[in-house]
């Protein structure tokens, strides 16, 4: 049992976070690439509390988020009229940031409206709607173009003007704001016949040679494919109030946490017919803008075989003037060209490639374009990588653990007649000629920064 990987884990419950690189070249590569980079949040426990992390009971989760400095509205209503001659306008906008005396800037980032000495009041009929007294701010009387202060428009704070002997000013932190996501269990179990269970695969790394059964490994394998997508398309079943939308027939609650995508801000989700540079480069600068920390901006960006192939071929393409590097030669080999590029940078922005063969695999549900491609086979997912403004990793995986029992994998044998123990055991729980092996997960992501993740897929 000492070169056991299975009973590694129980001893050093730090090797099941890296137990997925074994199927990183398949389908892991989002949990791999965390995992490799230490992006995994250290000491939570049950009821934990921070200046920036929270751990409610032991499912809720919950972080500080220092982002934009100011925040927009955005109008749902307005009373129709113009503000001409100083009249006042009544605007119905989705949030009470703002303050008596703000001036706020319109769209086109020249018109200014002043609010009047009066605090917004909540509107009667628009849900999440405010009610705001403003007038136009200029020396003229020229009113405001209708199209700025349109339903769907946008507005933002500039800067402020009191009268004189005025009373007070107003606050407007921003910070923190606390986002909130919740952990998913996971399961799985393999039976194992006693004269099966000496069938082992052996791994090596770093030199160390550890064993594992097959039937273990392909549950390993059921597990880290499972894990993966539900850190990345994983959608909650339950709100910022604790509503459960999903229950068992029993009426059992079943809970599960957001993923990368639902977490990500949904004006990153872009349509594309042919991949560019100018559309990588655009999405690139606005991830950069859109960055709350300081120095590279480091993207990993994820996606199915087309999507790479396409990605290897724009390298090619761009580099075709400079081609020396790209040229090998061998003494026995002969020639040829070597054209693998897995990163690309540019502006302070770089980008690093992965193959997620789960994107492709046969076994999932698919579209297919005009030429019987699986349409997800070109959507790519770009991750920051960067740390966020209060030094934090922008992206952690988290999950619960209290220096004893950790929640991120837990793993028991149910003996039968056959036991994995060295000369097998006197006691029994069935009777089964084989023996049962149960395994739990229980983890969950945070990402900081909600414009830190952007998405490009086939239309």
């Amino acid at each position: 049992m000492t070169n056991s990987l299975a009973a590694a884990m129980l001893t050093r419950p730090e090797i099941s976070n890296n137990v997925v690189n074994l199927f990183e070249s398949q389908f892991s590569a989002f949990s791999s690439f965390l995992a490799r980079k230490g992006l995994t949040k250290k000491g939570a426990y049950p009821d934990m509390a921070s200046p920036d992390f929270r751990v409610i009971g032991n499912r809720k989760f919950m972080w500080a988020v220092k982002g934009y400095p100011f925040r927009k509205g955005k109008i749902l209503a307005n009373d129709g009229q113009d503000g001409a001659n100083g009249s006042v306008i009544t605007l119905t906008l989705n949030t009470n940031y703002f303050s008596p005396y703000d001036n706020l800037e319109l769209g086109d980032r020249r018109t200014i409206l002043q609010v009047m000495d009066e605090y917004p009041t909540e509107n009667a009929t628009i849900a999440g709607g405010w009610d705001y007294k403003v007038k136009v701010a200029n020396n003229d009387g020229a009113a405001v173009l209708a199209s700025l202060i349109a339903v769907g428009a946008e507005v933002g704070f500039s800067h402020t003007a009191f009268p004189e002997l005025s009373e007070t000013g107003y606050e407007k932190n921003t910070f923190p704001e606390w986002h909130t996501n919740y952990m998913t269990i996971q399961r799985m179990q393999y039976s194992i016949s006693g004269s099966a269970q000496n069938t082992v695969l052996w791994v090596e790394h770093n030199g160390q040679k550890l064993w594992f059964r097959v039937q273990e490994m392909e549950m390993m394998r059921r597990w880290a494919y499972a894990r993966e997508n539900q850190l990345i398309f994983g959608k909650a079943t339950i709100d910022a109030n604790e509503n459960t939308y999903i229950r068992d027939m029993k009426g059992r609650e079943i809970v599960q946490g957001d993923g990368l995508l639902a977490q990500g801000d949904a004006s990153l989700k872009v349509q594309y017919n042919r991949l560019t540079i100018k559309v990588l480069e655009n999405l690139m600068a606005n991830m950069q803008l859109l960055s709350n920390g300081d120095g590279v901006t480091e993207l990993f960006l994820m996606g199915g075989q087309a999507l790479i192939w396409d990605f290897q071929r724009l390298m090619r393409d761009t580099f075709k003037y400079n081609p020396e590097p790209l040229f090998v030669s061998g003494a026995d080999k002969g020639s040829g060209v070597k054209v693998n590029f897995n990163s690309y940078e540019m502006g302070g922005v770089k980008i690093i490639t992965a193959w997620n063969k789960g994107f492709d695999a046969a076994w999932r549900p698919s579209e297919k374009d005009l030429y019987g491609t699986n349409k997800e086979s070109y959507r790519g997912i770009f991750v920051s990588l960067g740390n966020t403004i209060a030094g934090d990793p922008n992206v952690e995986l988290v999950t619960l653990g209290n220096g004893g029992s950790k929640r991120s994998f837990i793993k028991k044998t149910i003996d039968g007649m056959a036991s994995p123990a060295k000369g097998g055991k006197e006691f029994a729980s069935t009777s089964m000629d084989g023996y049962q092996v149960q395994i739990l997960s229980e983890t969950g992501i945070c990402m900081k920064n909600p414009f830190g993740v952007a998405e490009i897929y086939k239309p």
